[in-house]
């Protein structure tokens, strides 16, 4: 065998191994599906309400999603209510979810807006909207989510006649 047969060998099979590492690597992740789970309030100041959100984070990959941050933005009845971030790191396994526990912030005013229009009767509990991202792994990917969902209140029975 000559030196050439041999280099020509080494570089078919490090080819192949090439190929072979790259088809196990995962395409680019899909976005995982987010949404909030409950809010209860923390504390209150002046000019501030810290609350803290439970978002399930869903994960509809085959492979498992390492989401060392998140970023995102509450909307209540469509004003914007409370905004957070968070470096907490989380694994979500494949095809699993995980509940995750942020603190996030409100001013009095958006508060103020949310008790006028339960006041003024035009909503009969809470629409939400949720957007934001997560960040993945150690690169500097981000995979953005939107989510829509409610919140109803349950009005008190009324006497029968």
């Amino acid at each position: 065998m000559t030196v050439m047969n041999v280099y020509a060998r080494v570089l078919i099979l490090l080819f192949l191994v090439g190929l072979t590492a790259c088809s196990t690597l995962p395409g680019r992740p899909e976005s995982p599906r987010v949404n909030l789970v409950g809010l209860q309030l923390v504390s209150v100041d002046l000019f501030e309400q810290r609350y803290q959100v439970r978002l399930r984070v869903k994960n509809p990959n085959a492979f498992e999603l390492p989401i060392r941050g998140i970023e995102f933005q509450l909307e209540i009845n469509g004003q914007a209510f409370a905004d957070g971030v968070s470096n907490q790191s989380v694994n979500v396994p494949a095809y699993g979810e995980r509940v995750i526990a942020l603190e996030v912030s409100s001013s009095l005013i958006q508060v103020f807006r949310q008790l006028q229009t339960l006041e003024n009767g035009r909503s009969p509990g809470f629409k939400y909207q949720l957007n934001g991202s997560v960040a993945v792994g150690d690169s500097a990917l981000r995979l953005p989510f939107d989510y829509a969902g409610d919140m109803g209140l349950s009005k008190p029975a009324r006497p029968a006649n």
